[in-house]
């Protein structure tokens, strides 16, 4: 933390990076200071401790957007989710069906569909603060925002299809049923109106406490953690992304 700014402005390295070379030198490979192996169940501890930085990443990315952006700018997010996401999957399949041969070629479309999505994390370094935001045009900035914060939701639907076209093929109907009924309209539709719901919920909240003066500064920064931590409950609960 203390050479924070010289890492990132004079070394060109990230904070995802740092992080990584962090945890390989002090993990139970090099240093053995911690040994998550040792804490239970390895995959569980990945995905819950995953779920918890992107959740508070992806709220920090809403709270960060001007307002109403999302309701100006609809168009060019949805462009870039769909048809530019999609074409970024088929692309990064087939060079990993190209470059690891044993792997089929739905294979490769659920490998693909784990790293099409923007990570915000990894977005954060060029459009937050610092010299290398300064030379982006703010606009595309809050563009770049709003996509990372979205496409993880929209990374499901693919990620989900080449599942259960490995599992239920050549069986067309069970695919179509499970992908629309559970994934689409379940996991991603339904999850973004409960999104919503929260969202609006928890701003009335606050503007209320904050009308009656009934909130002070520190729990109002906290609020939004908070709010972020049910999000990703309600949603792990409810079974939705």
């Amino acid at each position: 933390m203390l050479v924070s700014l010289f890492v990132k402005e004079k070394l060109y390295i990230g904070e995802a990076t740092v992080a990584t070379i962090c945890g390989v030198i002090f993990g139970p490979y090099a240093a053995n200071l911690f040994d998550p192996n040792s804490w239970g169940n390895v995959d569980q501890i990945t995905l819950e401790c995953s779920r918890i930085v992107l959740v508070v990443q992806c709220f920090a990315v809403g709270v960060e957007l001007p307002k109403a952006y999302m309701t100006r700018h609809w168009k060019s997010v949805v462009y870039l989710l769909i048809p530019v996401m999609t074409f970024g999957w088929l692309v990064v399949s087939v060079f990993i069906w190209w470059l690891i041969k044993p792997l089929s070629w739905l294979d490769s479309l659920c490998i693909a569909a784990c790293v099409t999505a923007t990570d915000p994390v990894l977005a954060s370094s060029v459009v937050g603060k610092g010299k290398f935001a300064k030379r982006i045009p703010k606009h595309l900035r809050d563009l770049l925002s709003a996509e990372s914060g979205c496409n993880d939701g929209m990374a499901f639907p693919f990620i989900y299809l080449a599942i259960y076209l490995i599992h239920y093929r050549p069986n067309a109907g069970e695919v179509f049923y499970h992908w629309f009924v559970f994934t689409v309209l379940y996991e991603c539709v339904f999850g973004a109106v409960f999104g919503c719901c929260v969202g609006y919920a928890g701003r009335r909240l606050i503007k209320w406490a904050e009308a009656k003066n009934i909130i002070d500064r520190e729990s109002f920064l906290v609020f939004y953690f908070t709010l972020a931590l049910f999000c990703a409950g309600a949603g792990s609960i409810l079974g939705k992304s």
